[in-house]
């Protein structure tokens, strides 16, 4: 018996919660409706207030004009709109023979509603045929009505959207006589003689409601600023074989879920064996890099000796122009490069502690820079600056300096690869210092093509190499120099046509 009692507890329970759904949502409708029509009303009213509007005289040309500006082929009001007189005689109509109903307009309730509170109303057209639903805005000079405009709104096309099949909710909308405006095409069930003495219950009390012998559930609202009623109707039946399903589906999900506990117990299996493996695979490169750290401090090491004798051997030359200049040139540009490899190695192999002090970026960039414009490549890369002066940080200048030349660096020898290899005729590298709120915000863009696709989870791995030029400790030394600073942080962006490194470190607190 419990599965039955549980059946039928989920049953009433959804029920109450479709009504409320159903309630909240004719309510919504009533009231975006409601808006709707307000929103017309508004309209008018705006031309109705204009004092060259005198529909007691006639209609004279200013008065033609002001019209056909405002209203002429508008496509506010499908039916039309037309400026009517105190006693319902039309005087002016967009179009010609736009229909105004089959009796006398002052018969029509709204109509009699309008002149007596001298306010704007809404009702149908004609109660008898047409279907239109015309919106009213009196015309009063000198408290009294002189007129009124009249815009007419076919239901079908513009007040509801339309039941589009069997598994959606049916919208029905009812006149203030409780004629049915919508659907437009009514089924059976919504055309018996008593319908709405049937749905004016549900705008009290939503529920069941019997309609061509078969039973709905429903809920309806009052169109604000009219006597209509909009009711909302679900098929009990229908819900109720959703619920069905809905239950045995519950006694299948229990089952599965026996069955189940085997699959997640083999899953985790899986999952902890893979952790087990990365773990692995995570100390196997951790010794393979410390052995690397310690064969590059020897290799920096024989590298920097080297270099010293040559710089010394270079500084005694004395270039006196002709064929000399230009090898002397070469060779301590090679020297500069290999310099720049064993210092990389070196702090690589050792990293440095850092020294907090204060340092104003831009006098940081520009030592990068002037070092980076001494390179070969940087005579065939356009390297432009917008330096923003008095941004402080506290950190270390040589970490600092060494990042960004490291990364002006790479940018400008992408460019040169790309210019080299004719990818890029033009390469340009773009450096930009600026703040953001609490932070100093360096940028360094170029237009080289970008890291490959396949190539960007690595991006920061040492020793890992994109191009044909470098050994792949840059921007690791990058990250690490920034991220000994607190709160710094750096990161790359595809950019068309290139890439975007991004540093951001905290402005320094000026002591108040």
């Amino acid at each position: 018996m419990s599965p039955f009692v549980t059946y039928q507890a989920d049953v009433k329970a959804a029920e109450g919660e479709l009504l409320i759904h159903l309630s909240d949502r004719a309510g919504l409708q009533a009231q975006a409706l409601g808006a709707h029509l307000g929103l017309l009303r508004s309209e008018l009213q705006r031309l109705a207030e204009h004092p060259s509007l005198r529909p007691e005289d006639g209609v004279a040309g200013p008065e033609l004009a002001l019209l056909e500006n405002a209203f002429g082929h508008t496509s506010l009001f499908s039916g039309g709109v037309a400026l009517v007189s105190a006693t319902g005689q039309r005087i002016w109509s967009d179009p010609v023979n736009m229909p105004l109903g089959r009796t006398a307009l002052t018969s029509r309730p709204w109509f009699r509603r309008m002149m007596e509170k001298q306010a704007a109303s809404v009702g149908l057209v004609d109660e008898e045929g047409g279907g239109l639903i015309a919106v009213a805005v009196p015309i009063v000079r000198d408290d009294h009505v002189v007129g009124l405009l009249v815009g007419e709104l076919a239901t079908a096309s513009e007040l509801l959207p339309p039941h589009r099949g069997t598994n959606e909710s049916m919208v029905a909308l009812l006149g203030e006589r409780g004629r049915l405006l919508l659907p437009a095409t009514p089924p059976p069930l919504l055309r018996q003689v008593d319908l709405a003495a049937h749905l004016r219950p549900l705008v009290d009390a939503p529920g069941a409601v019997t309609l061509g012998g078969a039973r709905f559930l429903g809920a309806a609202a009052l169109v604000p600023g009219t006597e209509m009623l909009l009711v909302v109707l679900e098929d009990e039946a229908r819900d109720r074989a959703l619920l069905k399903r809905r239950y045995l589906g519950q006694l299948g999900t229990h089952t599965a879920l026996l069955g189940g506990v085997l699959l997640l117990f083999t899953v985790l299996l899986r999952r902890s064996y893979r952790s087990l493996m990365a773990a692995e695979e995570h100390l196997r490169r951790q010794e393979t890099m410390a052995a690397l750290g310690t064969a590059s401090s020897l290799i920096a090491h024989e590298v920097k000796n080297a270099l010293n004798s040559m710089q010394a051997a270079l500084s005694m030359i004395r270039a006196k122009g002709g064929e000399t200049a230009l090898p002397v040139q070469a060779l301590r540009s090679q020297a500069d490069r290999l310099g720049h490899l064993a210092r990389s190695l070196l702090s690589f192999a050792s990293p440095q502690s850092t020294q907090q002090r204060s340092c104003e970026m831009h006098l940081l960039v520009q030592d990068a820079l002037q070092a980076v414009r001494l390179l070969p490549e940087a005579a065939d890369v356009a390297v432009e600056t917008s330096l923003q002066e008095g941004l402080f940080v506290k950190g270390d200048p040589t970490l600092l300096v060494s990042a960004v030349d490291n990364l002006i660096r790479n940018a400008v020898e992408a460019g040169a690869v790309a210019h080299d290899t004719g990818q890029q005729p033009t390469p340009r590298v773009e450096v930009r210092l600026l703040r953001e709120g609490a932070e100093v915000v360096l940028l360094v863009e170029d237009n080289a093509g970008g890291v490959p696709p396949a190539f960007e989870p690595r991006l920061w791995e040492p020793f890992a190499v994109g191009r044909s030029r470098g050994i792949g400790l840059g921007l690791p030394m990058v990250r690490t120099a920034i991220r000994a600073h607190d709160g710094g942080s750096v990161s790359y962006t595809r950019v068309p046509g290139g890439s975007r490194f991004t540093v951001r470190l905290p402005l320094e607190k000026m002591a108040s």
